[in-house]
């Protein structure tokens, strides 16, 4: 028993300085630090290397940790119709040193600022969407805004007591770091006299790839899908009338050729004049038409991106095929039509791709203007 008690008396210096050799003396009061991955230096010092922390890889171009800023690579188109009747159309396709405007994202309080500038297309316009009110459903919409699955759908008040409409789909149900987007403004109607301006756009944007992500050689097949909006039809009893294709794309790319070729293959929508369906009586190429478009392009000179035209493009509906003449200029023909391909590559290995498109028909006294924009993932 004395022994026992003399033991336990034992004052605390001498139990905090046992320990078989110097390297794991610790000074009177302190914790021993973990010695896992470290060395032991002169001195009995120990010297600790940190665990690193672990970082996360963004599972798509919106898992981001501040307000990031996206180019809007798309196209956009107005209408303006006066009190007289009379109506002036403009449109025009961004490329991609050159976009329509940006998208920008806060994570933390979920804001999105929409802000588009295209002088050509007479569309300026910007619309931050932050109250929890913006963030609507189907048929909460303007009438003439398509409704899709896996979209989101934002509406603010604009500064004419009308709607401006952004949708977006959201990432990873086509494509992670590259998506399609849709934006509608309305103008009020003026009852008396009939005038209105009406703006249409689409785009895409996203995380564009960097050279060193772009493949050199090789080819590689991407699968997608796409949105368009179209003019199609003069000016008539039913004004100018607008309508939305949607639909499938693929991209073949070959890296070692710097060539890709676009296929399109959509289905048109219904027809509106300022958020009021048209009878397709009225309409050149009526609800339900099938829309086909091939085309080329080529890589630039940084590999990031591409540009291009199409080769053909037409609606079917039933056994009716109605072929859009978008020929250039030629001293052989009348035809002064066009068509355009821009876009880029998006995210890691350049696993996307996503771009724009039009298509303007060149046919005198015919009115069919098609601008759109693709995103495709890697197979």
């Amino acid at each position: 028993m004395r022994a026992t008690l003399a033991i336990l008396s034992l004052p605390l210096l001498s139990l905090a300085a046992c320990g078989g050799g110097g390297a794991g003396t610790q000074s009177l009061g302190s914790i021993a630090p973990p010695i896992s991955g470290g060395t032991v230096a002169g001195g009995g010092v120990v010297a600790v290397t940190p665990t690193p922390t672990p970082t996360s890889t963004p599972t798509s171009f919106l898992d981001v940790k501040t307000t990031t800023t996206f180019d809007a690579i798309g196209g956009l188109h107005a209408i303006d119709v006066d009190d007289k009747g009379r109506s002036l159309y403009t449109g025009n396709a961004s490329t991609v040193g050159t976009p329509s405007g940006t998208i920008s994202f806060n994570p933390r309080d979920g804001i999105f600022t929409v802000a588009l500038a295209d002088t050509a297309a007479n569309v300026t316009r910007s619309v931050t969407y932050q109250d929890p009110a913006h963030r609507t459903a189907g048929g909460m919409l303007q009438a003439e805004i398509p409704e899709f699955p896996f979209y989101n759908y934002l509406e603010a008040s604009s500064d004419d007591d009308l709607s401006d409409t952004f949708f977006y789909k959201r990432p990873g149900n086509t494509a992670s770091y590259v998506t399609l987007a849709g934006f509608a403004h309305r103008s009020k109607l003026d009852t008396t006299t009939g005038a209105f301006h009406s703006e249409h756009g689409v785009m895409v944007f996203g995380s564009k790839s960097t050279l060193l992500q772009v493949p050199s050689t090789g080819s590689g097949r991407f699968d997608g899908d796409f949105l368009a909006t179209m003019v199609a039809g003069a000016s008539g009893p039913a004004g100018m009338p607008l309508q939305w294709i949607s639909g499938t794309s693929s991209v073949d790319v070959d890296f070692s050729k710097s060539s890709l070729t676009l296929g399109l293959t959509g289905t048109v929508g219904k027809t509106y004049v300022n958020d009021t369906p048209v009878n397709d009586f009225f309409t050149d190429i009526p609800t339900g038409s099938v829309f086909t478009a091939n085309g080329t392009a080529s890589l630039t000179g940084s590999r990031t991106s591409f540009a291009g035209k199409f080769l053909s493009a037409y609606f079917t509906s039933g056994a009716t095929r109605t072929n859009i003449d978008f020929a250039p200029i030629s001293a052989a023909s009348s035809v002064a039509g066009a068509s355009s391909i821009d876009g880029a590559f998006y995210g890691p290995n350049a696993e996307n791709v996503g771009g724009n498109f039009r298509i303007t028909g060149g046919v005198p006294d015919q009115r069919i203007d098609i601008l759109g924009a693709f995103t495709g993932a890697k197979k």
